[in-house]
């Protein structure tokens, strides 16, 4: 069996399963590995090949030697693994098996450091690392997926016209699979579309929490509204996920009412927040998404809690025009904070990144896919910054009061409404000439003696304040 398959696929869980689905499906030619564990993992490559229709020409291994050789030179192999030492693992145990020139994808949500460092140890062995991100679910996978690649562009010309294969295809028929630049660039970009996709989720729920607090309105009302936001400049996939969720009961009653509520994060959300304090890129939207996880996650503190400080209840009315438009608007904020993460790590990472590419990369095939994102496609060309986009300023000028209005009546009722919070805040500092910032640096250098620059003075100059005797 040597030299018989064009891929090899490493891992078959639920996304490497999708993924080796759709390359067969477009024709390539592959042998798949899954590592064997007695009693939970027997046998899952062979069952793979007589379970789904797409892979029945598939070669099975559960050795890696075996699997190696089976595969036609350059060697490619996808590694759909979780992030961290089991891919490390592999990766050491693939090493010796390996020739110059092979090339390893790696196609899990690894972080971008991580990919770097593999980068640099596979390229001293002659064997060539890119890093994939991967976005779009299960279905994605299966179906198109949105690819972001990050490594060595030969590697990228190596592997690019299959990938681009198996892509999802946007509205012009373009792959949204592009090569994003150097080492770990590839899983930094998937990193920020995660952390986009967190607040994103999370101002969804803030927006059914709120809805939900009108006792007129119901759980079939406000799915009706977001069906209704759909037909909008609102559309998104999140969007209808969500709408579509809310119509599903058992016995009557509303499922959504019978899950717990409290919510996982997988680590990446975290990254994106770090990472954005790293760079110094505000990323406050996915910070709060983030952090209202974690508070959601404290259940047993929140129900002690919530008897010691009782709810008010008020009679405010609710707007549901005014909180479609808070809705929109701290979309924008939370788009515009991480694509200014991608372009601050850009400029730091000399990676040749344009942002149009990103938003046409993200237009189709992932969970953040959106009108929203197509019309950024189109914004990037001509902005730098999509705060500067004359349409988004029309706007953000028109609702700013209907935004006001939303974020007063969720502090009236009660209602926790944090990403809607951040987005708003950053929206008011962002556009102020003159901030509170001074006092910082007063207060810095008052503790610290760490100086600051004076408005009507040599600004290449730090200065002290009439509090120390170092002028």
């Amino acid at each position: 069996m040597i030299n018989q398959a064009n891929w090899g696929i490493v891992g078959l869980g639920v996304m490497g399963t999708s993924l080796s689905r759709n390359f067969a499906d477009k024709g390539t030619s592959l042998s798949l590995y899954n590592r064997e564990v007695k009693g939970s993992e027997e046998g899952v490559a062979l069952s793979h090949t007589k379970q789904y229709s797409e892979l029945k020409n598939a070669i099975p291994f559960n050795e890696l030697p075996s699997f190696i050789e089976s595969i036609k030179n350059p060697r490619k192999i996808l590694l759909m693994l979780p992030a961290g030492s089991p891919t490390d693992s592999v990766i050491k145990k693939l090493i010796p098996l390996l020739t110059k020139g092979d090339v390893i994808i790696e196609g899990g949500n690894s972080h971008f450091k991580d990919t770097e460092k593999r980068a640099k140890k596979l390229s001293a062995a002659g064997i060539h690392f890119l890093g994939m991100g991967v976005s779009g679910g299960e279905e994605g996978a299966l179906k198109g997926p949105a690819l972001m690649i990050g490594g060595a562009k030969e590697a990228y010309m190596l592997v690019k016209k299959d990938l681009s294969a198996i892509a999802a295809k946007n509205s012009k028929g373009v792959p949204c699979c592009n090569f994003i630049g150097s080492g770990g660039a590839g899983h930094f970009v998937k990193m920020v579309h995660n952390g986009i996709e967190y607040a994103e989720m999370q101002l969804l729920a803030e927006v059914i929490s709120l809805a939900l607090s009108d006792p007129s309105k119901s759980i079939k009302t406000i799915q009706k509204m977001l069906q209704d936001w759909q037909k909008t400049n609102s559309e998104s996939y999140l969007l209808y996920i969500t709408a579509s969720l809310l119509g599903f009961q058992e016995s009557g009653r509303p499922f959504i009412d019978l899950i717990k509520d409290e919510a996982s994060n997988k680590g990446t959300g975290a990254w994106a927040t770090a990472e954005g304090a790293e760079l110094g890129s505000s990323n406050s939207l996915m910070a709060s998404a983030l952090h209202a996880r974690f508070t959601s996650s404290n259940k047993k503190q929140r129900s002690l809690l919530s008897k010691t400080f009782k709810s008010k209840t008020t009679s405010t009315s609710l707007s549901l025009s005014a909180l479609k438009v808070s809705y929109d608007l701290s979309r924008i904020i939370n788009h515009h904070q991480g694509f200014e993460m991608i372009r601050e790590a850009a400029i730091k990472n000399d990676w040749k990144i344009e942002l149009a590419t990103i938003a046409s990369l993200w237009s189709e095939g992932c969970i953040i896919k959106s009108r929203l994102m197509d019309t950024l496609v189109d914004i990037f060309k001509a902005n730098d910054t999509l705060l500067n986009a004359a349409t988004f300023m029309e706007f953000f000028n028109s609702g700013i009061a209907s935004w006001e209005t939303s974020i007063t009546t969720a502090i009236q009722k009660r209602i926790p409404f944090s990403c809607h919070n951040a987005a708003w805040n950053y929206f008011l500092a962002i556009t102020q000439e003159n901030c509170n910032a001074n006092i910082i640096q007063a207060q810095r250098d008052f503790f610290g003696s760490h100086g600051f620059e004076r408005k009507d003075k040599n600004h290449d100059k730090k200065y002290h304040g009439p509090w120390t005797d170092k002028n």
